[in-house]
């Protein structure tokens, strides 16, 4: 009796390791998806798209800069973010996911290109990207929303040394 026991304990938590498992590669795939609708929405300079990646209790903390806390002032922050330039997205190492209980921590390398419009006179929020060619280290904290979705809960990087 004690061998068929350990035998279906064995199985049982084979089983549930393999459940697990799904569910951490499903949960992968969303969260990727995520952050290419991410991409996606700040090369199309798309804030609707943008903010809607954002849990709506969002913690933006930029290098060097004061940080701000949910979706509504993060949106008034990218209005003169996209309104003076447009954006393109080099990915030095794409995102990996690393998951903690219900939430996980999304790393990251970026090389982002701004292309300020010549025409602007837009006053840049404090920790904007504000200039040509930035490298960063990003680490996000990804949680699910009162619906079930993932969404970005704290974004922060760490811009590299220009020599990089």
């Amino acid at each position: 009796m004690r061998v068929l026991t350990s035998i279906f304990l064995t199985a049982l938590l084979s089983l549930s390791g393999a459940t697990a498992a799904s569910q951490n590669k499903t949960n992968t795939t969303e969260i990727l998806g995520l952050y290419q609708s991410w991409r996606d929405a700040v090369e199309s300079a798309n804030i609707d798209g943008y903010i809607a990646v954002l849990h709506a209790d969002i913690s933006l903390r930029p290098p060097g800069a004061q940080g701000l806390d949910g979706r509504d002032n993060y949106s008034a922050f990218l209005d003169p973010v996209f309104d003076s330039a447009s954006y393109e997205i080099q990915i030095d190492n794409a995102p990996s996911v690393t998951f903690l209980g219900d939430a996980a921590i999304v790393e990251y390398d970026y090389t982002i290109y701004r292309r300020a419009h010549v025409d602007s006179t837009v006053d840049l929020p404090p920790g904007a990207i504000a200039i040509a060619k930035t490298s960063a280290h990003y680490i996000d904290v990804v949680a699910r929303d009162s619906s079930g979705n993932w969404k970005v809960r704290l974004h922060s990087w760490q811009d590299w040394p220009s020599e990089i």
